[in-house]
């Protein structure tokens, strides 16, 4: 019928794969760049039964694997049978691929616009890839028939007297564990009907069979389809592939290959890669002639211009993927679309394969070069397997999904984990796109990408896809705007009549309502949206409504039973001025509406920094506009009072922007003033500053902040005094002198050039920040205020106020990055409002633009998202059954082999329940108070008699406190030996657990209410084991003094009960926003050291720049709590720290327990409130809520050191195996510094470089020898672990390396590489120098401060030849003679070091012969070596760069 040009449209899709229950889910994580990589759940295969990490480094054993992360969905997998007309009671009984199958499809075909949509359901087929696995229920079946006999038979010869009829019993018992035995049950596992069971229940006519080529499954299928389209076979087909088979046997096969990470981290197109993580999935697109499909009006995400598949034909092997059979299938879908694939705008995404093994990886790239040349504006490379690992057939449609919808909406999404691009990059086109990027492709041109799938077995498959002509016109014109905003992008929401109603919605199963992200379900006042659902989020929701009470933010919550904006609240734009960090995040928002994308200059000066706030205001709040979100009145702070002004439109916007070019062309003369923000209010600013001349409050925000502007020295004076009086300040980057009589300076120009500005009405009322009421109407009375505001105080606190009394505000809106909700919440403390920035720093400005919509639409604004859209919500997917994926070990608990059994222990009466549920409560009590004791040290059970005093010797180790191995400073390779490299500390919280329970033993009647004044003196190491001294006293009826004899000390407080609990704090922190990581990023990416025994922070909630909001979940570590809220003190700063961010805690003014131990697994809210920040030290406050909303506990004053941190260290905290803090220089060698600032944080740096012997070496030396020889070894290992890395060794951790010297002195390092290395060492006490070269290469290097007087060098070391160099050297104008000298002495010193003897006393055995620029010659005997020299800090560094010998070949 057509051609095989003829273009195939997708028009819907649907998914389930790892993190995601639906497409729209899918691709909201793949924009978001979510991690969907977790742990196998133990009813996959039990990992106590399997894994062992240890088995990579031993040959491969089919019963052993050293991988168990992957990608999962068994939450997401769930089933509605009534919905699909099969019985509740079959699924059990069919594979569960085929109703996830059946699922996926159906939600393909309800995005697409539903059944009533659909052509002639006789010319519509189906296609699904599906691999030859083990899947669950063909497992299941199998243990069954098979399995279960052959246990039999083992058990016949194990225990031969067994009779015939036990052995029965045994075998149905078995079975039983295996559920039901359907006899129709074998029909359900087919594997034909993935695909049957689709067109049986839609009544599809056309072809319907599976497809198996491996890893290239789905697209094969979509090959298939597009066939079938264009010869006119079909007028629809769903295409896809299915896969949920993570049988033991599977992962059994691939840990033998060795194809897993053995890092269980997948990389793709990174460096490190070192393997890929199994997944599974399921994918289905529908697929329609183009023409047709516009035809019909259906909605085009992209077109399939071009498939192309191919086999390797006679490789090397099977599993050896051949580069010439990829290039053919890539071929052959360009060929197929028509287009020359090298061509500099055929393409702008390529969808890779990408499943992160080192070969595969490899030959890919080697693919996308031939294919696509190296010539051409770069490529952006991704692969969705970054995060959700490789779902083998059904791999390429998560690809093929993500590149349709990523045409669709104009945008590059990131790909995870390429930290060190893979070095067949290099020279190529393509470049990974690690971040969401707008997509801008040439006008009128189309977006295209391609996607590949690559199979076992050489089976390959290529699409070419390109974006709808419908957006190609649309971008002729203006900027694509999509046809489906993507604003409801991961928000759920619910609407019900009543608290009571919406309850009963959050009642559905976690599953189903992940299920309904994006949609809108019910309709009432009392409305719940929560942004990026998770389970804890939803269980926090349940409890919120439980409650009844508004909650408006706090993890992403947003619920109110009484709308505010509902009875006749209104909405107020706030437009932010001059912010001292001014980051904003708008990339894409232009292009998502429509709208100008503002040109922002970047700049930092005055004028630059004002153009750049007003144009964010304005496009915020053109975009909101675009989301039926618009204010009823508006208002600014400082500058932003003008950009209120040009959005409500009371200055025409052409004028604005003619106005603001013409001041940004005058000269500006700025007054010399500062200004300096306090942490309290106008009124003690005042006390403060009276007085004083040349200093004025310019800004009062709200009771805790207010601004002063004057005269440097006089304001840092002010801030110095209040700093003294606990009243926290900070000099602000600006000088303007706005809202200050110092403003006077600009009067007359202000004054012409507002004139000539022309004044409108505008859209809304305009409040002033200088009189708290509207704007006047009369244009003159405009710009005398004007004139005002720039010499008067910005009132912002006392507008707050008006507006909220007076114009009856209750919603306010920051349009833009700053400060202002926080000023809000400050200033309306318990009156009941809604503050939210619609643009923050820590989110993308789109997120963040639709958790605004989403907190206006929770409190009664009249427009939602969902009204906004043109389609309709799709509701498929998610509720109904959960579906058994696993197929777990079959134990027969409590089944006896024994012919006569013996008789079991009595137990309490059936009919006794209460006694029965007390009598396990005890035993689990008693059991679990002995596992703290013995934790704790071995301390006895039985109560000493009472004391006043104590003295005990205790030894802390991992013997004695095993969890401590979780409490580990340094990380190490896993499996690494030697624990003490790890450096594994006893946490200051448990140490207050020892002194607790010393005080105990004094005072056996009392219990533990808190403690004060804690000192933490030095590190408690584990291994090796501290032993100390234990000595408490008791020096009050409830105070005990307890002290650790050289490591801590405090007092332990005591009471007969513990005290009532003070109300939660409820003041607001400063400017929340959003966390800067997740709490699984806050481990999994080493922002905190501690392992699962120490990682109680479950959620972070909000940041600000005062404190944060988190959840922390009780554990049984002991002190395990208490160093969680701890943790989070040290993020705070981690976070808002520019230098030093590394903290440990060394004391606590006060500790307060208002009840016992929360039990296992309880959550408390915390927040932390920042008291005090110096150079050295953070001191915070901690409060403790717990499940009952009591405050569980209180602390004062913990107090944090801070350690030297600067920029190479901070990112060695995160990826010490893959960075160091010596410098890699051209030429080959490396350069350390010293980056320390006292022995503390010296040593910390040591431990993160040595190794026990090395620290062994390091200890023994004087204290002033320590740094230089440190220094030493960190240039040493930096350059012999660069130089392995350039030769593709892979991660490696400074540990692993050892270096010591020979018996000649000379160094050498040894550790996991086989190649002999020549390393030179030089060292002064604040450089250092290393070079390392493969042997036989020689390796010399030297540095040396610039000497004060160059005599001794002179005298000693040179020779005649040299004394000319030198004067040549220094003899030019401006000639350094002490730099010269200096070059000479290094270059000697350099090649003796090369040749391995030193200069053994005589430096004129080494000569210097000639110098030419940087490089200088120099001979000894019948050697010559070229060396290099470089003027560092003051030094000289000399190194080799070749050696040769000039002896005369022997005649022979």
């Amino acid at each position: 019928m057509t051609g095989p040009e003829t273009a195939i449209a997708v028009v819907g899709v649907g998914a389930v794969f790892p993190g995601a229950g639906t497409a729209r889910a899918l691709w909201h994580n793949i924009r978001a760049g979510v991690d969907a990589i977790t742990e196998v759940p133990p009813e996959r295969w039990d990992p106590a039964v399997y894994y062992d990490p240890a088995s990579y480094d031993r040959p491969p054993s089919s019963g052993r694997f050293y991988c168990r992360r992957g990608g999962f969905v068994d939450d997401l997998a769930t089933f509605d049978p009534a919905g699909f007309g099969i019985m509740p009671a079959a699924v059990g009984g069919i594979e569960p691929d085929q109703l996830l199958a059946l699922r996926t499809a159906a939600e393909a075909i309800a995005d697409a616009g539903g059944e009533e949509r659909l052509p002639d359901r006789g010319r519509i087929g189906v296609v699904i890839g599906r691999g030859g696995y083990i899947t669950p229920g063909l497992a299941r079946f199998d243990q069954r028939v098979h399995t279960s006999h052959q246990l039999v038979a083992a058990l016949t010869d194990l225990v031969p007297g067994l009779p015939a009829e036990r052995l029965e019993t045994i075998r149905e018992a078995f079975c039983a564990r295996l559920g039901p035995d359907r006899p129709d049950a074998s029909t359900g596992l087919v594997p034909s009907f993935a695909a049957s069971r689709i067109a049986n229940r839609f009544d599809l006519r056309g072809p319907a069979y599976t497809v198996d080529a491996a890893c290239a499954s789905a697209l094969v299928a979509v090959e298939h389809a597009v066939r079938a389209l264009r010869s006119g076979q079909c007028d629809a087909m769903l295409a896809g592939a299915v896969h949920h088979a993570h049988h033991a046997t599977v992962w059994s096969l691939f840990s033998q290959l060795r194809a897993l990470s053995p890092t269980e981290r997948i990389r793709p197109f990174d460096r490190t890669a070192d393997g890929t993580l199994l997944a599974e999935g399921t994918g289905v697109v529908l697929l329609k002639r183009l023409a047709d499909a516009e035809r019909a009006g259906d909605r085009v995400y992209a077109v399939i211009r071009g498939v192309g598949i191919s086999s390797d034909g006679r490789a090397a092997g099977l599993m050896n993927p051949l580069i010439e059979g990829q290039v053919l299938a890539v071929e052959r879908a360009w060929r197929d679309a028509g287009l020359d694939p090298r061509a500099s705008d055929a393409l702008g995404l390529v969808e890779a394969h990408g499943t992160a093994t080192p070969v595969g990886d490899g030959v890919e790239l080697q693919t996308l070069r031939r294919a696509f040349g190296t010539d051409g504006p770069p490529v952006g490379l991704g692969t969705v397997k970054s995060m959700i690992g490789h779902a083998m057939p059904a791999g390429g449609v998560a690809g093929l999904i993500k590149a349709v919808l990523a045409l669709h909406d104009g945008v590059l999404p990131p790909t995870l984990h390429v930290e060190e691009p893979h070095p067949a990059l290099t020279g190529t086109r393509f470049r990974p796109v690690r971040e969401v990027a707008e997509w801008e492709p040439e006008p009128g041109v189309p977006r295209r990408a391609a996607v590949n799938a690559f199979g076992f077995g050489g089976a390959n498959a290529h699409v070419v896809l390109e974006e709808a002509p419908a957006s190609v016109r649309a971008r002729s014109t203006r900027r694509a705007r999509p046809t489906r905003p993507d604003r409801d992008e991961g928000l759920l929401r619910l609407a019900a009549a009543t608290p009571a109603e919406l309850s009963a919605l959050l009642a559905e199963p976690d599953e189903a309502l992940l299920a309904r992200v994006g949609t809108v379900t019910g309709a009432g006042p009392c409305r719940l949206a929560i942004m990026a659902p998770t389970r804890e989020r939803l269980a926090l929701a349940r409890t919120v409504v439980a409650r009844g009470g508004p909650w408006r933010g706090r993890g992403d919550i947003w619920f109110t039973p009484e709308p505010l904006l509902a009875a006749g609240g209104r909405t107020a734009f706030l437009f932010p001025g001059f912010e001292p960090v001014f980051r904003p995040r708008v990339e894409g928002i232009a292009e998502r509406f429509g709208l100008t994308r503002p040109r922002l200059t970047g700049r930092s000066d005055l004028l630059g920094h004002a153009a750049d706030v007003i144009a964010v205001g304005r496009l915020l709040a053109e975009a909101l506009a675009e989301m039926g979100v618009e204010p009823d009145v508006a208002a600014g702070h400082s500058l932003g009072e003008w950009t209120a002004m040009i959005v409500t439109g009371m200055y025409p916007r052409d004028a604005a922007d003619a106005f603001l070019a013409a001041l940004d062309e005058r000269p500006l003369s700025v007054p010399d003033v500062i200004y300096g923000a306090l942490g309290c209010g106008a009124a003690r600013a005042a006390e403060a500053i009276a007085g004083l001349d040349g200093i004025a409050i310019s800004h009062d925000n709200c009771p805790h902040q207010s601004v002063v502007c004057g005269v440097p020295g006089v304001v840092r004076e002010v801030l110095q005094r209040l700093g003294a009086e606990g009243v926290l300040g900070q000099e602000l980057p600006f000088r303007s002198g706005f809202h200050t009589p110092m403003a006077a300076v600009y009067l007359d120009a202000a004054r012409a050039s507002f004139d000539a500005l022309p004044i409108e009405r505008p859209a809304v009322p305009v409040w002033s920040a200088t009189t708290t009421a509207p704007f006047p109407e009369r244009p003159a009375e405009v710009r005398a205020l004007v004139l005002r505001h720039l010499l008067e105080p910005v009132r912002f606190s006392d507008l707050i106020d008006r507006l909220y009394e007076d114009a009856g505000v209750r919603a306010f809106v920051q349009v833009g990055p700053g400060s202002l909700t926080g000023f809000v919440g400050d200033r309306l403390r318990g009156r009941e409002h809604l503050a939210i920035a619609a643009g923050v720093a820590s989110r993308d400005g789109l997120a963040q633009l639709r958790c605004t919509v989403a907190a206006l639409w929770v409190d009664g604004h009249g427009m939602t998202p969902a009204e906004s859209t043109a389609e309709p919500p799709v509701t498929v997917g998610g509720g109904g059954l959960r579906l058994d994926l696993g197929t777990p070990l079959i134990r027969l608990g409590g089944m006896e082999l024994a012919p006569h059994p013996q008789p079991p222990a009595p137990a309490l009466p059936a009919d006794a329940p209460v006694m029965a549920e007390f009598d396990a409560l005890i035993r689990d009590t008693v059991s679990g108070a002995r596992t703290v004791l013995e934790a704790l040290g071995g301390m006895s059970s039985t109560s000493p008699a009472p004391a006043r005093e104590a003295a005990v010797t205790r030894t802390f180790s991992l013997d004695t406190m095993p969890f401590v191995a979780d409490h580990c400073l340094i990380p190490q390779r896993a499996g690494w030996p030697d624990v003490s490299d790890r450096f594994p500390v006893v946490p200051l919280t448990t140490l207050l657990e020892v002194m607790a329970g010393t005080a105990r033993e004094l005072v056996p009647d009392l219990v533990v209410t808190g403690f004060e004044d804690v000192r933490a003196l030095r590190w408690v190491t584990a291994d090796p084991p501290t032993t100390a001294t234990v000595r408490a006293r008791v020096t009050d009826a409830d105070r005990v003094e307890v002290v650790i004899e050289g490591y801590a000390d405090g007092v332990v407080l005591m009471a007969d009960r513990y005290p009532p609990p003070p109300e939660p704090d409820a003041t607001p922190l400063t400017g929340e926003g959003p966390p800067a990581v997740t709490a699984e990023r806050l481990y999994s990416e080493r922002w905190m050291f501690h392992g699962p025994r120490y990682q109680g922070v479950r959620e972070i909630r909000a940041l600000a720049g005062d404190g944060l909001r988190a959840v922390l979940v009780a554990l049984p570590t002991p002190g395990a709590l208490m160093d969680s809220a701890g943790q989070l003190c040290g993020h705070w700063i981690q976070v808002y720290g520019d230098k030093d961010q590394t903290v440990f805690p060394i004391g606590v003014e006060r500790i307060t327990w208002y009840g016992p131990m929360p039990s296992e697994g309880e959550r408390l809210e915390t927040t932390v409130r920042n008291r005090a920040v110096s150079d050295t030290t953070v001191r915070c406050d901690i409060e403790l809520v717990g499940a009952d909303a009591t405050v569980w506990g209180h602390v004062v004053g913990w107090t944090t050191h801070r350690f030297f941190t600067d920029e190479p260290l901070w990112r060695m905290k995160f990826t010490p195996e893959v960075s160091g803090v010596g410098e890699q220089q051209p030429g080959g060698w490396c350069l350390a510094r010293k980056r320390w600032d006292g022995v503390s944080s010296r040593d910390l740096l040591m431990r993160q470089y040595l190794c026990a012997a090395e620290r062994a070496e390091y200890e023994r030396l004087t204290a002033r020898a320590q740094g230089p020889w440190l220094l030493g070894r960190i240039a040493a290992k930096d350059a012999v672990r660069h130089w392995l890395w350039e030769q593709g060794h892979g991660p490696l951790f400074p540990a692993e390396l050892t270096v010591r010297n020979d018996a000649a002195g000379r160094p050498e390092v040894t550790g996991p590489f086989d190649t002999p290395l020549n390393v030179s060492i030089s060292r002064t006490a604040d450089l250092a120098a290393a070079i390392a070269r493969p042997a036989p290469q020689a390796a010399g290097i030297d540095l040396e401060a610039v000497p004060d007087d160059t005599r001794p060098i002179e005298g000693v070391a040179l020779t005649e030849t040299e004394h000319a160099l030198l004067e040549r050297l220094a003899d030019p104008p401006g000639g350094d003679r002490a730099a010269a000298a200096a070059r000479l002495w290094t270059a000697k010193e350099a090649a003796a070091k090369a040749a391995g003897t030193g200069l053994r006393g005589r430096p004129r055995d080494f000569v210097v012969t000639a110098v030419d620029g940087d490089r200088l010659m120099v001979v000894t005997g019948d050697t010559v070596t070229a060396v290099e020299s470089r003027l560092v800090d003051g030094h000289v560094v000399t190194w080799t760069v070749a050696t040769e010998s000039r002896t005369p070949p022997e005649a022979g």
